[in-house]
């Protein structure tokens, strides 16, 4: 097994991070994984995670066929089922018109630091 299916499947077994799969024909043509980041308690504040949304992907000969909607709407709704009520993801550029198809906006109160 390489260093990259060791590393996913420890991460899956935490349940910390889940992954949705695409598949057309029985062979896996996508996936897109959501990482539950922890928030510092506090006492009046809601303490969900934040989900952060990583590793989206769709074959290149199955894009633009509804496979990469659908792993976003299956992430974005286990996701309000779940309470976690923010998701984020540093998309390309070629993926930003999905994103914001799927209901991603740009945020009004994130600072970054590089």
């Amino acid at each position: 097994m390489s260093h990259a299916e060791d590393w996913i499947r420890e991460r899956i077994a935490s349940r910390r991070w889940l992954a949705w799969v695409a598949q057309s024909d029985g062979e896996v043509c996508g996936h897109v994984f959501l990482h539950l980041v922890e928030r510092m308690p506090e006492p009046y504040e809601d303490n969900t995670p934040i989900g952060y949304v990583t590793n989206f992907y769709v074959v290149p000969e199955h894009r633009n066929r509804g496979f990469g909607a659908a792993l976003l709407d299956a992430l974005r709704r286990h996701a309000q089922g779940s309470g976690v009520d923010v998701l984020i993801v540093w998309p390309s550029e070629r993926s930003v018109p999905l994103y914001r198809r799927s209901g991603f906006e740009s945020p009004t109160e994130l600072l970054e630091a590089r």
